[in-house]
């Protein structure tokens, strides 16, 4: 049976449904999803192979504007820069609505400041997602910090910073005697090792022909005061390159790397594989022999005489315009050197300028250029850097003369 309505409840159910339809949501396009600030989850920059500077950069990102049928949203921005390292980007948030298209791309990390340590730029892992439901754009990772425009050295555990190297560094010192292989040895180090998980590096040093490690203990202990292990040798009586003196160096650098595993003072307290080579006349030709060992990742060469080794760290050697002995056989093993070479030349320094002493500190001027080399090198302190780059780096101004680099980077 079928009912008709009357003309008036009609009026009244039609009245009905336009107030129902204007009650729904309102389904033309938002506010296009914003991609979260910030980017990728995390953009490091360097931090993860012990490179990381003292503070991080971006700021966590912002939470996505709502999506639903948007179109695509902007990109996320990068976090702020950072001191040293790259920034860490917050993951963008989507919104709470969905459908709509996502954002473009990932987000960008912060920018890293203007100093990086090693590592550099590792990309983070995804973009800042658009809306809830919608789709994420490109879905692009968000790019780690970049790094700054200073490059430092390989880098190990991190020194405090300072602008004085011919100062002493945070760690008061002690010597310890008749040890090492046949109870022949001198190790100057810091009194206390590993603090805060601290690697300190070990230094194998071979002094001049006929001399005892002491007589040159204050510039040893000045290297021990920057965190170093300084292993010095028994008396070494060979020539330049004699067999038994890099024997010597040898046994004593092999000594130290095996008590990192020993229980005892050194156990699981130095960094095994960024081992110095060093060594004064005789001993400085024998710590370039020595160079190629696989523990050592940078040789010094002070005074020393011709030599040459499949060394795969750079080298620094230190000669004067006096040294009428070590001058022209540093030359010669600087054209042989196959590696990342600084040859510094002091005016008017002997032979045996090194051991000499002034305000209470022995090796003039190269020193602290030792000091800096290995702080660069080994522990990435970048301020070291101005000793060895640029052409108005410490080492190329007087009363450092006729700087030489080669193989450099």
């Amino acid at each position: 049976m079928n009912t008709r309505l009357a003309p008036t409840a009609r009026l009244g159910a039609l009245v009905g449904i336009v107030l129902f339809s204007a009650c729904q949501p309102n389904e033309t396009t938002p506010t296009p999803g914003a991609g979260g600030h910030g980017g990728g989850a995390t953009g490091l920059a360097g931090a993860a192979a012990g490179a990381a500077g003292s503070s991080s950069g971006g700021s966590s990102g912002g939470t996505a504007a709502g999506g639903g049928r948007s179109e695509g949203g902007t990109t996320g921005r990068g976090g702020s820069s950072g001191t040293d390292s790259g920034g860490t980007g917050g993951p963008g948030q989507g919104g709470s609505s969905t459908g709509g298209t996502g954002g473009a791309s990932g987000g960008t990390g912060g920018t890293g400041g203007a100093t990086t340590v090693t590592g550099g730029a590792s990309g983070g892992s995804v973009g800042g997602r658009a809306g809830g439901g919608g789709l994420a754009g490109s879905d692009s990772a968000g790019r780690g910090g970049n790094g700054g425009s200073t490059t430092t050295g390989a880098g190990g555990s991190r020194l405090p910073p300072t602008t004085d190297y011919a100062a002493a560094g945070p760690y008061p010192t002690t010597t310890d005697r008749n040890v090492g292989p046949g109870g022949m040895y001198t190790v100057y180090r810091p009194k206390t090792l590993g603090e805060g998980g601290f690697l300190h590096a070990p230094i194998i040093f071979g002094p001049g022909i006929g001399m005892q490690a002491s007589q040159l203990s204050m510039l040893l202990l000045s290297f021990a005061s920057h965190g170093f292990v300084v292993v010095g040798t028994p008396v070494l009586n060979g020539g330049p390159g004699d067999p038994a003196n890099l024997k010597s160096m040898t046994d004593g650098l092999d000594w130290i790397l095996a008590q990192n595993d020993a229980p005892g003072t050194y156990q699981g307290k130095l960094d095994v594989t960024k081992a110095v080579s060093m060594g004064y006349s005789v001993g400085g030709t024998s710590a370039v022999q020595l160079g190629g060992h696989a523990a050592v990742a940078t040789t010094v060469s002070i005074h020393g005489h011709t030599a040459t080794s499949a060394m795969h760290g750079p080298l620094l050697q230190t000669t004067g315009t006096a040294d009428t002995v070590g001058l022209p056989l540093q030359m010669m093993t600087y054209s042989m050197s196959k590696v990342q070479t600084f040859l510094g030349t002091v005016t008017g320094a002997d032979h045996g300028y090194i051991q000499q002493t002034s305000n209470g500190q022995q090796g003039g001027v190269e020193r602290p250029a030792i000091i800096a080399w290995l702080r660069y090198w080994i522990y990435g302190d970048s301020g070291g850097k101005r000793y060895f780059y640029g052409d108005d780096c410490v080492m190329c101004t007087a009363p450092w003369t006729n700087p030489q680099r080669k193989n450099w980077q």
